[in-house]
């Protein structure tokens, strides 16, 4: 089994064992178990839990930010917004962000640092990628935006919404694609209205 397999493995199994037992209910003596192979191996690829729940969020950071990168060169605004977009309902209505969403939550009392390792991982990342994506789409003319933080939060919001909290309560199923394209149209409708210099 090559790294990047038992890496995937160990974080498929934290998912399952975080969300059965919770976070100080999971040990490295399970996650050994459930994968196979020695505890040296699992602390050479996470050393403790805080790093299985960073690689979590890298995950989810993965699924939404790629995109940014790629459409911001050779997209039209529209066409890139939405597909960052779709892949921010995607990511954040997640099984690993619901879980590690979950699992913050229900530790802060005693853990509040995994607070800041779900945050630098995932919206931080976020954040910081949209910005960058405002920036060219400014150098280009395309966006008149004074505030990103501001415009960045006003998008991501528009398109998640609460279903993302309602989902972690159990009150809510992930958006399907009929319902995540619908989410889309409007965030980017709205974000263009709001800031796009063609308006």
């Amino acid at each position: 089994m090559d790294s990047t397999d038992r890496t995937t493995r160990y974080l498929d199994a934290a998912l399952v064992l975080f969300a059965q037992h919770g976070y100080v209910g999971t040990t490295m003596d399970m996650l050994v178990e459930t994968v196979g192979g020695s505890k040296a191996t699992l602390y050479r690829h996470f050393p403790t839990k805080e790093a299985l729940v960073a690689g979590l969020m890298d995950r989810v950071a993965g699924t939404i930010n790629p995109p940014i990168d790629h459409t911001s060169s050779i997209a039209p605004i529209d066409e890139a917004l939405a597909a960052i977009g779709a892949n921010a309902v995607r990511g954040v209505n997640s099984p690993e962000a619901i879980a590690v969403l979950r699992l913050s939550l229900g530790e802060y009392g005693r853990f509040p640092e995994l607070a800041r390792v779900v945050w630098d991982h995932g919206p931080a990342v976020t954040y910081a990628n949209f910005h960058a994506f405002i920036r060219e789409r400014q150098r280009r003319g395309e966006l008149d935006v004074d505030d990103p933080q501001l415009a960045a939060e006003q998008f991501l919001a528009g398109l998640v919404g609460h279903i993302q909290l309602k989902i972690a309560f159990g009150m809510a199923e992930p958006p399907d694609v009929t319902d995540t394209e619908r989410r889309v149209r409007a965030a980017v409708r709205t974000f263009l209205a709001r800031y796009g210099t063609d308006r």
